[in-house]
């Protein structure tokens, strides 16, 4: 495994000249995830707006997995093609499952002190790109599959993310801008971070 900086750089040069790009698919992602949602609970009451949000936030599970394995395809050679972005509704049931696991796991594990929640997540960080690069492994499976590629590398997903701390700050001070450059930034760097995961369970 690389240093974070090492990590960053790699992103960095394959965003070069994509950034534009990049921006483009980030904003998509936005409007249909967010925008949707804020556009049609501003008409509701807050019991209704709750239910739609939670309702929402299920149906855009896939959409989650498509913004992020879309810069796995990246830096494999791939395109940064928006269309990606829906890509995980033809596997809706086993893309979904997977998440709401994952979710269910991490929310019990804060509901016990935030740190267990807090390693849960890590733990199970690579299940989207696991996900995508075995199309028969079970959502299940795909916990599991995460959790042995994270033994040892918690820390190290934990460092790489907060790296970013400063650039989020930054984000922020834009009022949230920033962060259709910043979200590329981060996921084509954990891409990369899982393919040495990869790699080095391949050894």
């Amino acid at each position: 495994m690389e240093s974070n900086s090492a990590y960053r750089k790699r992103a960095r040069i394959d965003l070069e000249n994509q950034w534009f790009d990049a921006a483009l698919v980030a904003i998509i992602y936005y409007l249909f995830y967010q925008g949707i949602n804020w556009l049609v609970t501003a008409f509701m009451s807050e019991e209704s707006g709750l239910i739609f949000n939670l309702v929402w936030s299920l149906c855009c599970f896939p959409l989650i997995w498509g913004f992020n394995t879309l810069f796995l395809d990246f830096i494999r050679g791939g395109q940064l093609q928006s269309s990606k972005l829906f890509s995980g509704y033809s596997d809706f049931l086993r893309i979904s499952i997977a998440y709401f696991v994952y979710i269910v796991i991490v929310i019990i594990g804060c509901f016990f002190f935030l740190v267990p929640g807090i390693i849960f997540a890590f733990m199970f960080a690579q299940i989207p790109y696991i996900l995508k690069d075995d199309k028969e492994i079970s959502a299940i499976g795909a916990l599991k599959k995460s959790a042995s590629m994270m033994k040892g590398h918690k820390l190290d997903l934990f460092l790489l993310y907060l790296s970013f701390i400063g650039w989020a700050i930054l984000a922020c001070l834009t009022l949230g801008i920033g962060f259709i450059f910043l979200t590329p930034y981060v996921n084509t760097t954990m891409a990369h971070f899982y393919e040495d995961l990869k790699a080095e369970e391949q050894r």
